[in-house]
């Protein structure tokens, strides 16, 4: 942290950081170490599902697809009070099964439906909002690159992980468009004139290729059809077909481009996560998570309580780190602590990429906050406001999976191996 804070890159802080811890050990860690865990930490064929996700994301973005789900989604509820804001939620549900990226979604989604907020008369600061809240279902809503991080950081099925996401982004998407019909009815927000079923059945067929991506990436994984990362594969493989010759509005030379951008923006995410092989060994070898357990067990045995104590330790860290930064240092320490009470694994993968997803909404990082409010236009300070009603109605989905586990282990419980 002390390296982050006067600016120092995430990648070179977590490296500096674990030669300092070396260099006072007095031996007891060979430097050597540094070396064979920066190739460990990345040494691990589902990494490669990162920036194919990534790459799908963006190809569905450039290539029509997604407007065509904001078109379908902009069909079916745009009548409703505050219509437009219901249109981004329900977009950002859609658009989750494919991308698994907060970022992705609220890039795709953000530039499409902020500005045609704001042209129908929302207030630039709340449509930043409400996609930057939506776009937090990015990486609980299976696939998520979020967790195929924390799957290998703690040796965890992914496959599982995406199962046990499912219900809790849906309640999230349920809770999220709750908050924004309150907010609508109390504010008066515009809503548009109700289009004709002609029309939807129309929007849907039109959008039914991007409807169908999310079915085939979960189907093909949950039916052991392909893994995880050959999932990624597979949609990278769909929206090109799609975009290219389906609905004709991606050049293989822009696919080229977006295939580089892709490159560099997951190159800065594994940079990180090979640079956390050094911390997951320290943290393993020199007995630091048992250690933390041991401590905590001693101020409670509840694991109820204990479960309350590590949400309000995640909240407080997803404001100051990045989620994939998050997830490889916090992660070694929570699994010790998890196993010493009982947690289930699965379960505490959720908590803790739910609870990552909030601070990336609430100040001061809010990196999703900070991107809708560049697209928008809007005052930082205003889309935080904003925010708020959001922000709550995911704290309410984030205590509903933290004391009600089955929420997220029924579907792997039914579905799972």
């Amino acid at each position: 942290m002390a390296f982050a804070i006067v600016g120092v890159p995430v990648f070179f802080a977590m490296g500096l950081a674990a030669l300092v811890f070396i260099a006072f050990s007095g031996g007891a860690v060979p430097l050597n170490i540094v070396a064979s865990s920066l190739v460990q930490g990345m040494d691990s064929f589902a990494f490669l599902a990162i920036p194919f996700f990534f790459l799908a994301g963006e190809l569905m973005n450039t290539g029509g697809i997604t407007r065509r789900l904001l078109n379908f989604a902009s069909a079916a509820v745009g009548h409703i009070r505050g219509g437009l804001s219901h249109v981004a939620i329900l977009a950002s549900m859609v658009f989750s099964g494919v991308s698994g990226s907060a970022v992705a979604d609220a890039s795709a989604i953000g530039t499409s439906m902020i500005p045609a907020m704001k042209e129908k008369g929302y207030p630039g600061a709340y449509a930043a909002a409400v996609v930057a809240a939506a776009s937090t279902m990015g990486p609980i809503i299976p696939p998520s690159i979020a967790f195929v991080i924390y799957a290998l950081v703690s040796d965890v099925s992914v496959g599982q992980l995406f199962l046990a996401g499912a219900v809790p982004g849906l309640l999230m998407g349920v809770y999220l468009l709750a908050a924004a019909s309150w907010v609508a009815h109390r504010r008066q927000l515009p809503f548009s004139e109700r289009t004709s079923m002609r029309a939807v059945a129309h929007a849907m067929w039109d959008a039914l290729p991007a409807l169908v991506m999310p079915v085939i990436i979960i189907g093909g994984i949950v039916g052991g059809v392909v893994t995880p990362t050959e999932a990624g594969v597979l949609a990278v493989l769909y929206a090109i077909v799609t975009s290219v010759f389906f609905y004709r509005e991606l050049s293989l030379r822009k696919t080229w481009e977006i295939c580089c951008e892709c490159m560099v923006n997951s190159g800065i995410i594994l940079l990180t996560i090979a640079a956390s092989g050094i911390f997951s060994w320290l943290v393993a070898n020199m007995a630091i998570g048992e250690t933390l357990a041991t401590t905590l067990k001693t101020l409670t045995d509840n694991p109820w309580a204990m479960l309350a104590l590590i949400n309000i330790a995640l909240l407080l860290w997803g404001l100051a780190l990045e989620p994939a930064v998050a997830l490889v240092t916090l992660v070694p320490v929570l699994i010790p602590i998890a196993n010493a009470y009982g947690i289930d694994l699965v379960h505490l993968g959720v908590i803790v990429v739910l609870n990552l997803m909030i601070g990336q909404l609430t100040p001061p990082s809010g990196v999703i906050t900070f991107l809708t409010a560049q697209i928008a236009g809007a005052p930082l300070h205003s889309v935080f406001k904003e925010a708020f009603p959001f922000t709550l109605a995911l704290i309410a989905v984030l205590i509903i999976v933290t004391y009600v586990p089955m929420v997220a282990l029924w579907l792997p419980g039914v579905m799972g191996p």
